[in-house]
């Protein structure tokens, strides 16, 4: 009996230098337990997770990720459809990285691509704007949602990434689902300002009250969807992406302390000698829980807002 089900085709990408910091369960990645746990069954599913960027503080290797799951998401779609992707001079195709990429130097553009279409900036230009979603991308599309369902996950620059991913399958097919983990940008030549082309998105984002990461902001906050959600989480970053440090004394260089246990009061000099001072977190006082628990249950409930939003839509998982 044929399978009477869309196929999905599912992208996680985690958040930065997850590749250092994820389990090898991945118990404490929740874009990887999302592409783990989505489940088969009579549903065809293919599924591809990446780990985030290394490049702690640009993040320029976020391109490589980026084309190495736009590669996936493709080839899958020419396997299981190839009708509709004809071996012609000009096929249907998705965006490329120059055409998202608005720091692409002319000399880089020119050795690997040439200049065929007239994309390259004016001589000496180093800088140009992203290609913009248009109507037209958007009803000539060779595929439906109908027809193949994309679901998308990521966190911190890995929203990014797939907020990236989105506009580039614009030519091709409507992203189903789109599920951020606290969408960070903090990457200088990819724009995620605005989501499109895609039909379902959750964002999870930390609550400014963490006092997390806060020169990061956020980016993939502006839409032209069809069903936007976001919702703030007392967390930090990282436990909107599955993982927070508690312990002071693990906390690196360009760590995040937002979340780590804290005696109640401290001893503070002064002129007149040793005083002790309260030390609680501001939400330690206000909700009357250690910051270390508020901190998991804003990291717990964060994954069931995805979660709960992805099964509200039909995703097959547990």
């Amino acid at each position: 009996m044929a399978n009477t089900f869309p196929p999905y085709i599912v992208v996680g990408i985690d958040g930065t230098s997850s590749a250092s910091w994820r389990k090898p369960d991945g118990s404490n990645s929740h874009v990887y337990r999302f592409v783990h746990d989505f489940q088969y069954g009579t549903i065809g599913v293919d599924k591809l997770f990446l780990d985030g960027p290394s490049e702690v503080v640009q993040g320029r290797d976020s391109e490589p990720i980026l084309q190495k799951a736009l590669d996936f998401v493709t080839r899958r779609l020419q396997t299981l459809f190839p009708q509709k992707f004809p071996n012609s001079a000009h096929p249907s195709h998705a965006l490329d990285m120059f055409d998202v990429n608005s720091c692409v130097q002319n000399q880089y553009y020119q050795q690997y691509y040439g200049d065929e279409y007239s994309l390259l900036p004016p001589q000496g230009g180093t800088v140009r704007m992203p290609v913009q979603v248009n109507a037209g991308m958007l009803a000539h599309q060779v595929l439906s949602p109908g027809q193949v369902k994309v679901v998308i996950v990521g966190h911190s620059r890995g929203g990014l990434i797939a907020t990236v991913l989105a506009r580039m399958l614009s030519p091709i097919v409507q992203v189903y689902f789109l599920g951020l983990y606290d969408s960070v940008d903090r990457e200088p030549c990819l724009d995620g300002t605005t989501i499109e082309n895609v039909r379902i998105v959750f964002h999870a984002r930390r609550n400014p009250e963490v006092g997390s990461r806060w020169s990061f902001g956020n980016t993939s906050t502006q839409h032209r969807v069809d069903h936007y959600e976001e919702s703030f989480f007392y967390t930090s970053h990282g436990g909107i992406g599955g993982d927070f440090v508690a312990d002071a004394k693990k906390v690196g260089m360009f760590g995040d302390s937002s979340c780590t246990a804290r005696p109640d009061t401290r001893m503070v000099n002064t002129p007149e000698g040793p005083v002790e001072v309260d030390n609680r977190h501001p939400l330690t006082k206000k909700l009357g829980k250690p910051i270390e628990q508020i901190c998991a249950e804003g990291r717990d409930n964060a994954d069931t807002f995805i979660r709960t939003g992805a099964k509200r839509y039909g995703l097959p998982l547990p």
